[in-house]
C-alpha cells in the first residue's frame, strides 16, 4: 500500500514539473520512508496509550530512536514487516517492564543491566547495512553519537535512579535500551556488525 500510494504523488509530482522524472525514483522512496516511518510511529503511540500512557510511549521514542538511527541493528525486509516488528518490540517491552518490575530488583540491579546493555551496544555499533552501505565517515560519525546517546541515557537514568531508587519510568527506559541491544544481535551473528572503529567527534575528517 505504502508503494503505490508513494508512486501516485510522485506521480502528481511529476505531472505538475515539481519534479524532475530522472530523479523520481529517488521521492518515491523518501516518500515510502515518511509514509513508513510516520505509520509506524502512530502505531506504536497507539500501543502505547491502550497498553501505558502516551508518556511512556514519548519515552520509547525518546531513548530508542536515537541510538537506534546511529548505532543500527535488525532491518526487516519490508515496510509491513517492519511495522509488525516495531509494535511487537514496543509492546514486548512493555511486558517485561511490568513483569521485572513486580519482582521489586533492587535498583542497582537495574543499573548493572542499563551498563551490559550499554556496554554490548558500544562494543557492536555502528551495524553495517548492507542494503544501504556507507562510508567511514559516516560510521565514524555514527559511532560518536551512539556514545553521546548512551552518555546522556546512562547520567540521566542514574541520576534518577539515585533519587528515586524505584521507578517504573526508569525500569522502562533500561529495557528500552536494552532492546537497542538485542536488536543488534541478528545483525551480529550475520557478520554486518562494524568493529574497530575509532572515535571522532562529528565534522571530523576520517
Amino acid at each position: 500500500m505504502i508503494h503505490h500510494v508513494s508512486k501516485r504523488i510522485t506521480r502528481k509530482l511529476i505531472d505538475r514539473n515539481i519534479i524532475d522524472y530522472a530523479i523520481s525514483e529517488i521521492y518515491q522512496y523518501g516518500l515510502e520512508l515518511m509514509l513508513s516511518t510516520i505509520l509506524t510511529s502512530l502505531s506504536i503511540l497507539a500501543v502505547a496509550c491502550l497498553m501505558d500512557s502516551l508518556w511512556m510511549g514519548l519515552l520509547y521514542f525518546a531513548v530508542s530512536m536515537p541510538l537506534r538511527a546511529t548505532a543500527g541493528g535488525y532491518h526487516a525486509s519490508s515496510y509491513f514487516r517492519c511495522f509488525v516488528v516495531s509494535n511487537m518490540v514496543y509492546a514486548l517491552v512493555s511486558l517485561a517492564s511490568r513483569l521485572l518490575t513486580s519482582f521489586s530488583i533492587p535498583y542497582p540491579l537495574w543499573i548493572l543491566l542499563l551498563f551490559c546493555a550499554a556496554c554490548y551496544i558500544l562494543l557492536n555499533c555502528p551495524v553495517r547495512n548492507s542494503h544501504h552501505p556507507v562510508g567511514e565517515k559516516v560510521l565514524k560519525r555514527n559511532k560518536f553519537f551512539t556514545i553521546c546517546f548512551l552518555c546522556i541515557d546512562l547520567v540521566g537514568i542514574i541520576f534518577f535512579y539515585l533519587r528515586q531508587r524505584q521507578s517504573n519510568l526508569l525500569n522502562f527506559a533500561v529495557i528500552t535500551v536494552l532492546s537497542v541491544a538485542i536488536l543488534i544481535i541478528p545483525t551480529k551473528k550475520g557478520g554486518n556488525a562494524h568493529e574497530h572503529i575509532s572515535i571522532e567527534p562529528a565534522g571530523k575528517s576520517g
